[in-house]
């Protein structure tokens, strides 16, 4: 009985209870409705009436420096209409500075101001270049160091980075790097080769070929031999061969050396015993009596041969050119003065007297380049020449001694007539027209032939010209061009 009446007790609570949970469910499920309510107006609300704004691209946007930025814009709305138009937009970006820049696009619509952001970050990404001068693979000696051909390090944004470019020089190359601000890089590699492949060099003093009078004796010049690697090997120079100024011949010196890899070369002085050189003397005929023979050295010039030419063409008369090509004249010019029925005559290629008097050999190969000219423009070989200086010239001591000695006899040996003056006008001395006519006419005689110096290069001479024929016409001399008959020539004195 007891037992009953506790269940019956437990009954009666459990009713209770479940009337009060009861209560309290449906409470809250009530504020939970309210809620979501509430919270479903505010989304309609905000649907209905703020605006909307979407950004088209990336909400960060990176671009190279000096990059054109392009807008990507926004997309806006407000109660499902499109006020994209309405967006303003606000900030800039310069491409041309590295940085991070913000791009604001805002839109109103009635109370409620909608605003976004974008960010644009101006970047490097272009490396530096380094640029070397010289050769990237090198040869170098084995025992020397890379003495640096130069280099240059430039930044499209940065600028000039060469001060910046770190060197680091190992035993078989040499590396340049370099980095900007940024970070971008770059690197450039030199190689070396260290192997030794050049022959020594053995400069003797003096000239190749050396002319002794017989019995007297022979002095060494001496020589100087030196290496790239080595640098002054003159001590390591062997030499072999002798001279016998007893007797008459050409003679041999060698010289030889090596340099420490192993490479070797060979000079050859050539010395001439001669009998002793007996100056020529002077023959002042200078060809037939009352003749005057006009003769233009180192021509032809552009600038004043034409006149010239027109000038002797107006009076008839005849001259000799003695040619080089020292003067930038054209062929055209020797051809038209050939044609015209004036004699071409040699004054070799380069008039340099350090050039042509150093030998007997370099004078005839500089003398042949000339010849070759004339032949080749004219037709005719010419055999009639004058030395740059006239045969007395003394300058030549500085170069060879006795070397006019031996050219006088032998231009004549090979066939050629050599021809000095009598008459100077001395217009190579710097002198005006008025004194270029004093000093020529002033000199011309009818007692013998009158071989007359002058320069169709010169300005002056150009000028002179035309009263100095006048003088001669006015005067009973007539006008020649020289032939071989004509003997005209200095004292030598060398």
């Amino acid at each position: 009985m007891e037992k009953n009446r506790r269940n019956e007790i437990e009954e009666l609570v459990d009713e209770e209870f479940t009337e009060k949970d009861k209560k309290k469910v449906s409470k809250l499920l009530i504020i939970i409705i309210i809620c979501l309510g509430i919270v479903i107006l505010l989304l309609l609300f905000g649907l209905l009436f703020v605006p909307s704004i979407k950004l088209k691209g990336n909400k960060v946007v990176e671009i190279s420096y000096n990059e054109k930025y392009n807008e990507a814009g926004v997309k806006a709305k407000y109660m499902f209409k499109d006020i994209s138009k309405k967006v303003k937009i606000t900030g800039t970006v310069d491409t041309s500075k590295i940085g991070t820049y913000e791009i604001k696009y805002s839109v109103k619509e009635g109370l409620i101001n909608k605003t976004k952001v974008r960010k644009v970050n101006v970047v490097d990404k272009k490396a530096p270049i380094i640029s070397l001068e010289g050769d990237t693979d090198v040869i170098i000696c084995p025992n020397k160091k890379y003495k640096e051909a130069g280099f240059s390090a430039v930044d499209e944004y940065d600028g000039d980075l060469t001060d910046k470019v770190e060197i680091n020089e190992q035993d078989k190359d040499i590396t340049y790097t370099v980095s900007d601000k940024s970070g971008n890089k770059d690197t450039k590699v030199r190689n070396f080769e260290r192997v030794d492949k050049e022959n020594p060099v053995i400069n003797l003093n003096g000239n190749s070929t050396t002319y002794v009078t017989i019995n007297t004796k022979f002095s060494e010049p001496g020589y100087k031999a030196t290496d790239n690697c080595d640098e002054d090997i003159t001590d390591k120079v062997k030499t072999s061969g002798s001279v016998d100024t007893s007797k008459e011949g050409t003679y041999e010196i060698k010289y030889n050396v090596t340099d420490t890899a192993g490479n070797s070369v060979e000079a050859v002085r050539k010395v001439i015993v001669t009998q002793n050189i007996v100056r020529r003397s002077a023959n002042m005929s200078c060809g037939e009596a009352g003749v005057i023979y006009l003769t233009f050295d180192d021509g032809p010039s552009g600038a004043t041969t034409p006149t010239i030419l027109n000038i002797l063409k107006k009076y008839n008369v005849k001259a000799t050119f003695f040619v080089t090509s020292s003067n930038g004249g054209s062929d055209d010019l020797i051809k038209r003065a050939y044609n015209e029925g004036h004699k071409i005559a040699l004054h070799t290629y380069s008039h340099e007297y350090g050039q042509i008097y150093v030998s007997d050999e370099a004078f005839f190969n500089d003398l042949k380049k000339i010849s070759d000219r004339v032949e080749r423009v004219t037709g005719e070989k010419s055999m009639l020449t004058r030395f740059p200086g006239g045969s007395s010239n003394t300058v030549s001591r500085r170069y060879s001694t006795n070397i006019m000695s031996r050219l006088v006899n032998e231009v004549e040996a090979k066939g050629y007539t050599y021809f000095d003056w009598n008459v100077d006008s001395r217009d190579a001395e710097g002198k005006n027209a008025d004194q270029i006519y004093s000093y020529t006419t002033s000199g011309l005689s009818k007692s013998h032939g009158n071989v007359v110096l002058m320069h169709d290069i010169k300005y002056t001479t150009m000028n002179a010209l035309e009263r100095v024929i006048q003088y001669g016409q006015n005067n009973g001399y007539t006008f020649k061009v020289l032939d071989s008959n004509v003997k005209c020539w200095h004292r030598v004195n060398n």
